[in-house]
């Protein structure tokens, strides 16, 4: 099996952790992401969705400070 070709699941949300820089285009340039009925289950877990501003795509953060 190679692990290049694999792909993330569309339902599981991508997550970054420690490094806050996006794997598809090594952007370190983040935005607050549109709010989805299920963030607010995510929030529970300190995770807020963020947006690339280079390729769009959509990630959460872990942040204790909680949802601005």
């Amino acid at each position: 099996m190679n692990v290049a070709t694999m792909t993330w699941p569309r339902w599981l949300p991508r997550v970054l952790c420690i490094r806050r820089r996006c794997p598809s285009c090594t952007s370190v340039e983040f935005k607050a992401a549109e709010l989805r009925p299920y963030d607010g289950l995510f929030a529970l877990f300190f995770l807020l969705p963020v947006r690339c501003k280079s390729c769009w795509r959509r990630y959460y953060w872990v942040s204790l400070r909680g949802a601005q």
